[in-house]
């Protein structure tokens, strides 16, 4: 019997500590990949991946605002909103998917 109670014990306290680290974790969907401006001439931009709120509490007023970051919703326990993107316009999705570099196509006609 006291076999059977100290192995329930130990599942107890692993299925415990299993249910924490869930909680503590952020889930992947909370992550937002932009163009991160780097202030350089040669390599200007740079692709990051971070969690929506570090953007939301603060990122998105970096290097001069020059950053491009798409438009999304994040949501907190009490609390939620969204961000209308920075520098989000035509083109800007497919400078992120370019690897934050210029798309640019040769004229018609050649």
């Amino acid at each position: 019997m006291k076999k059977l109670l100290a192995c329930g014990a130990v599942t107890g306290l692993v299925l415990l500590s299993g249910g924490t680290a869930a909680i503590a974790s952020p889930p992947p969907d909370h992550k937002v990949t932009y163009c991160h401006a780097t202030g350089s001439e040669t390599n200007p931009f740079v692709v990051i991946t971070t969690d929506e709120l570090a953007v939301v509490r603060g990122h998105q007023n970096h290097q001069d605002h020059e950053d491009v970051i798409p438009e999304f919703d994040w949501e907190l326990p009490n609390a939620s909103g969204h961000f209308p993107g920075l520098n989000w316009g035509p083109g800007a999705a497919d400078f992120i998917a370019n690897g934050c570099v210029e798309v640019t196509y040769p004229p018609y006609g050649y």
